[in-house]
C-alpha cells in the first residue's frame, strides 16, 4: 500500500469532503477520488459516505483512522531519527521563499545562518506563491519557508518574524487610485481577484479575498490561472476593474517596475504575519535551528 493514499484519506477526514481535500493536497477531484477508491478496494469496503456536503466515515473508514494516523506518524518518525543519526549540523536544507521572502531581514538572517553552520548547504527555492508554500511544506518539498500565515495550526509550526499591512492592488484606472487609503465598505463590493484558488488551501484563500469581513457572503471573485505574484501584477494591468489583495513588500519591491498599478492602504484588514515556517513533525535539529536563528536575528 502507498503511505500516499493514506495521507489522501486522513486530507479528506480532515477537509470533511472531497473538494477541500483536493485543494489541499493540489490534486483534481478525480484524481483524488480515484486513490480513494484503490485504496477502498484494498480495504475491501467502503470508506467514506459521499454526500452533497462532503464526506462522512463508514465504519471501515472509522477502523482505519487511528491505524492511518499512526503509520504516517511512525514513518515520518523513522525519517527524523534517520536524518539525525546522518548529520544534525551537515547536509543539505532545502529554503522556500514566497515573493519578498522576509523583507529587509532575509539577508541577515541567511548570513548568520552561513556563519553559525558553515557545513550545511543551503537549497533555495524562490518567488513561490503563498499557496505553494503552504502545500511545499507539507509535501516534504522543502524543509523551511519564508512565508506568510495563515498555515494549517496542526501540520505547520512557525515564529512569526514581524508583522506588515495588507494592501489593495487597483489599476490606475480604477476608480479608487487616486485615494492613499481605502475602506471595507469600498473594497468588498469590487471584483477580487482569486489566483489560482484550486491550488490555494481554503483557508489561505479565506485570508486573501478577506472572507472573514463578509458575513458569509461568498465574494465577487474574479478567477484567475494566474499563480506568480508578476502573473498576478500582470492579470490586474490588463483587467482595471478588478483589485487584489497583497501584503506591504510587493509595494515595496513592486512586481512590474512601471506597471499602471497602485497599492492602497486597507486599515480595517489588519495586518499579515511574515512567519519562518516547517513542518509540525520536523524535530530535526538543524530546522529548529533555522527558525530559532532567523526569529534571533529578525526580531533584533
Amino acid at each position: 500500500m502507498e503511505l500516499r493514499r493514506l495521507r489522501y484519506f486522513l486530507a479528506v477526514v480532515e477537509e470533511g469532503g472531497f473538494t477541500r481535500a483536493a485543494a489541499r493536497l493540489q490534486v483534481s477531484q478525480p484524481t483524488l477520488s480515484q486513490q480513494i477508491q484503490v485504496l477502498e478496494r484494498t480495504v475491501g469496503g467502503a470508506l467514506f459516505d459521499r454526500q452533497p456536503g462532503g464526506a462522512r466515515l463508514t465504519p471501515a473508514g472509522e477502523a482505519l483512522l487511528d491505524p492511518a494516523r499512526r503509520a504516517l506518524e511512525a514513518v515520518a518518525e523513522g525519517l527524523r531519527a534517520a536524518r539525525d543519526i546522518a548529520g544534525s549540523t551537515s547536509g543539505p536544507l532545502r529554503v522556500g521563499m514566497i515573493y519578498g521572502a522576509a523583507g529587509s531581514v532575509t539577508q541577515p538572517i541567511l548570513s548568520a545562518f552561513a556563519r553559525a553552520f558553515p557545513d550545511v548547504r543551503l537549497h533555495f527555492r524562490g518567488e513561490l506563491p503563498v499557496g505553494q508554500a503552504y502545500t511545499a511544506l507539507l509535501d516534504g518539498e522543502v524543509d523551511v519557508a519564508f512565508t506568510r500565515l495563515p498555515l494549517h495550526p496542526l501540520r505547520h509550526a512557525w515564529i512569526t518574524l514581524y508583522e506588515e499591512r495588507r494592501v489593495v492592488v487597483v489599476h490606475t484606472q480604477h476608480p479608487l487610485a487616486d485615494a492613499a487609503t481605502a475602506t471595507l465598505d469600498q473594497v468588498l463590493p469590487l471584483p477580487i481577484l482569486a489566483a489560482n484558488p484550486a491550488r490555494t488551501a481554503p483557508e489561505v484563500n479565506d485570508h486573501w479575498l478577506l472572507n472573514d469581513f463578509r458575513n458569509g457572503e461568498p465574494p465577487p471573485l474574479y478567477l484567475s490561472e494566474a499563480w506568480t505574484v508578476v502573473e498576478i501584477a500582470q492579470t490586474l494591468v490588463h483587467t482595471p476593474t478588478v483589485v487584489a489583495m497583497c501584503s506591504e513588500i510587493a509595494r515595496q519591491l513592486s512586481p512590474l517596475p512601471n506597471a499602471p498599478l497602485r497599492f492602497l492602504d486597507l486599515p480595517e484588514a489588519g495586518t499579515s504575519q511574515a512567519v519562518i515556517a516547517r513542518r509540525q513533525n520536523d524535530h530535526r535539529p538543524i530546522v529548529e535551528a533555522f527558525c530559532h536563528l532567523a526569529a534571533t536575528v529578525a526580531h533584533r
